[in-house]
């Protein structure tokens, strides 16, 4: 008992083992750093950085910091290198994202440091919470309609992703390509009506702003910034719905962001496309064909996918088998096998079309052929029992068939299959509302053996009202068109035809007994668009540039005043 007296007797009066000053020291700098970490996850998002790399580096140079400062047996040591490592991070990381942002944007800069002394610290005095509104409702990856978000960071990316979506979908622009161009600005291009539309650059930042927005409601990567990427989303004002495709590639300047908005054309059937009378009964007959191939063609970026799409919705989908093999799904079809063929995985398209055909399906469908070996397949299969559409990229049916008998290599085989071939341009259609009428100069209209005294429309000359302001149509937005249709080349193979390419040595042979029989021609199917004014002659020579069924030089078309939206035609 006396030892134990003793040893109590030599424990210190006070119950304070840690010097309190050196704790409130390590606990602030403990403090700051952590305040710091959530500031760069927040940030790296903002200034299109890679925040989980960040937000790793931050975590591993802090907790060493921390391991140091308490490992280290001097405690001004310790605390030295504790304090150091936290200011080097943090020097490290701001000199980095201010490289990223503009001058106004960046921080502990003398520009700062003007604004907190004008504006205080939290720059409350002159600060207001940014104002935004939902003009367009999104529909994000997730299915949940996209919120007004609460940080100002976050309502600036969906302010911006607002504006441009509104106009875009306004105007009709059926994609929008952001791009970076340089550290100050980002281009803006829109394609309306199948002609590229820039519009005003945007600064820099709005477009990262942007391109993170749309990465970020679609459900893709946000620090994968250089390997393509696509997600989908949805975009809605009133009743309209409007499936959006996001894309997004990086390169050397930045990453660019591609957003291809899906209008009506995602429900077209044949009657849609724009075939004549006379077109839609020779589809109608060849629909209750149970076998044969039909071959349809068209320059790029003339709607030949659209097409192939609406005449595979054409056919009853519940009570046949109607199945795909696609290099890119490029829009979901109802009660559609849609196949998407990977290359490189092993097996050719050739084969993988081999294997189709021998499950049987009613009708097969190949928006693309990339191998001969596989046109020789669908050229069999379409003899024997099955419907076959093939698409091909062609100026008009002559080089279609042409290449269609070169893939195949046995013109007795294609001559048994085939049923048809198409061939397609896609044409504005003249604005109803501000379209003009006018008559045309005879000679011109004898040239192309049309009724000399026939009324043809135009886009409208451009009109000022009396403050000389331009005034803009509200349907068309000032472009004169609004909307596409197609025109069609439709040759139908008939005994006479099949005889023709049986015994035929070269394309010639068979282009001149087409030539002989007459029908055909691109130009002779526009101008009747042209005669029932759908369009205008000026469209018909851009459109079908390059046919060698007519067409001339492609003219410039005449600038036109830009719209704004929402200003009324003849607004002051």
């Amino acid at each position: 008992m006396t030892d134990c007296l003793e040893l109590l007797a030599q424990l210190p009066t006070t119950y304070v083992f840690i010097n309190p000053f050196k704790l409130v020291a390590f606990v602030l700098v403990f403090t700051v750093w952590t305040m710091f970490a959530q500031w760069v996850d927040k940030d790296t998002i903002a200034v299109n950085t890679y925040r989980i790399l960040w937000n790793m580096i931050v975590l591993g140079v802090g907790a060493a910091a921390v391991a140091i400062g308490l490992l280290v047996p001097m405690f001004v040591v310790g605390f030295l290198l504790f304090l150091v490592a936290n200011l080097v991070l943090m020097i490290v990381y701001i000199v980095h994202r201010n490289k990223l942002v503009a001058e106004t944007d960046r921080v502990l800069t003398r520009e700062h440091f003007r604004r907190i002394r004008e504006e205080g610290l939290t720059g409350k005095k002159k600060k207001k919470t940014i104002e935004v509104k939902e003009r367009v409702r999104l529909t994000g990856a997730d299915h949940e309609v996209v919120a007004i978000p609460e940080g100002d960071i976050e309502r600036e990316q969906y302010r911006v992703a607002q504006d441009l979506l509104f106009e875009a979908l306004w105007r009709r622009a059926a994609s929008i390509e952001v791009s970076p161009a340089g550290q100050e600005v980002a281009k803006v291009a829109f394609v309306i009506d199948g002609v590229p539309t820039e519009r005003d650059s945007v600064p820099r930042q709005d477009g990262d702003n942007l391109v993170t927005f749309c990465k970020q409601i679609a459900g893709l990567n946000l620090e994968e910034r250089r390997k393509p990427q696509q997600g989908e989303v949805m975009a809605a004002i009133g009743d309209n719905k409007h499936k959006v495709f996001v894309k997004t590639d990086g390169s050397t300047a930045g990453e660019k962001l591609t957003l291809r908005i899906i209008y009506d054309e995602i429900n077209y059937k044949v009657p849609d496309l724009g075939l004549n009378p006379k077109q839609l009964d020779a589809v109608v007959t060849i629909k209750e064909e149970t076998n044969g191939l039909i071959l349809l063609s068209a320059p790029r970026q003339n709607g030949l996918t659209t097409s192939i799409y609406s005449f595979t919705r054409t056919h009853d989908r519940f009570l046949q088998n109607v199945q795909t093999i696609e290099y890119e799904k490029e829009l979901a079809l109802d009660n559609v096998t849609q196949n998407i063929f990977v290359p490189g995985e092993g097996k050719t398209f050739a084969e993988r079309l081999l294997k189709l055909v021998r499950a049987d399906p009613d009708i097969i469908v190949l928006p693309e052929l990339r191998e001969r070996e596989a046109a020789a397949t669908a050229a069999r299969a379409a003899a024997k029992k099955q419907k076959v559409y093939v698409g091909m990229i062609a100026n008009d049916v002559f080089e279609a068939l042409g290449k269609w008998i070169a893939a195949v290599g046995d013109r007795a085989l294609v001559a048994k299959g085939l049923l048809a071939v198409g061939n397609q341009r896609l044409v504005r259609i003249l604005c109803k509302e501000c379209r003009q009428a006018y008559k045309p100069d005879p000679s011109m209209m004898r040239k192309l053996n049309l009724p000399a005294d026939k009324v043809l429309y135009r886009p409208p000359e451009p009109e000022f009202d009396k403050h000389g302001k331009p005034i803009i149509c509200q349907a068309c937005q000032g472009t004169g068109y609004s909307g596409r249709t197609a025109i069609f080349d439709w040759l139908v193979v008939d005994d006479g035809l099949r005889e023709v390419i049986r015994r035929s040595k070269a394309m010639s042979e068979i282009q001149g007994y087409l030539v002989k029989k007459g029908g055909l021609g691109l130009q002779n199917q526009a101008l009747l668009k042209v005669l029932d004014g759908v369009t205008s002659i000026q469209e018909i020579a851009r459109a079908v540039r390059g046919s060698r069924s007519g067409g001339g030089p492609r003219p410039k078309p005449k600038a036109r005043p830009a719209a704004q939206p929402g200003k009324p035609r003849g607004g002051n």
